[in-house]
């Protein structure tokens, strides 16, 4: 009995709070500045900036909500054996990622300020790698955020994407430039506007 009268106060506090529930729709697009963290000395990896772009919704009241994205999201890998020269290889990493934040807002509606933080899924769309690289078709991690919001609709944000998935895989070939096989996570910083209707 006691399950049941808290699955119901659960139920009826989600329910009563999506009547009063604003919900906005929009568009988001920004710079990623990505990075990986590999699993050997040997290689080294340098920035790589690509962008990111793709609708928003926003479901919450006036201090929390859930903000939701679908973002063609372009990073990628710049990398350099120790025993190369000082060149880096870049290779793009194309993806669709799902990012699912809880967002606290503090502040009114010309002008606040939020912390997002939340899981997201990535999906690979182009194989753009090289031989010597296999990015994952899935990934998965966490972002944190923060931002403001100004005039109702603009929000100015700046995200750190922290994978807990292997996101790339170095690896040997027969001409390859890697000697030793790696595992690679990506780390992306992002800088992104999005205009809420």
């Amino acid at each position: 009995m006691k399950r049941i009268t808290i699955i119901l106060a659960v139920f009826s506090f989600v329910f009563i709070s999506s009547i009063h529930a604003d919900i906005r729709l929009g568009v988001k697009a920004g710079v990623n500045l990505a990075n990986a963290s590999l699993s050997s000395d040997a290689i080294k990896t340098s920035n790589f900036t690509g962008f990111q772009v793709g609708p928003v919704i926003e479901i919450g009241l006036p201090l929390i909500s859930v903000d939701a994205a679908v973002l063609y999201n372009q990073q990628g890998l710049a990398f350099n054996p120790l025993k190369a020269n000082k060149e880096y290889f870049k290779e793009k990493d194309s993806r669709l990622d799902v990012p699912v934040n809880l967002k606290f807002k503090l502040g009114s509606s010309l002008l606040g300020c939020f912390l997002t933080a939340g899981p997201y899924a990535s999906l690979r769309l182009v194989n753009s790698l090289s031989d010597q690289i296999k990015n994952k078709n899935f990934g998965a991690g966490v972002n944190v955020g923060a931002g403001v919001s100004l005039l109702r609709h603009l929000q100015i944000g700046v995200n750190y994407k922290i994978s807990v998935t292997d996101d790339y895989q170095l690896f040997n070939t027969e001409n390859a430039i890697v000697e030793l096989a790696a595992k690679g996570k990506a780390r992306v910083w992002s800088i992104t506007a999005a205009y809420l209707f």
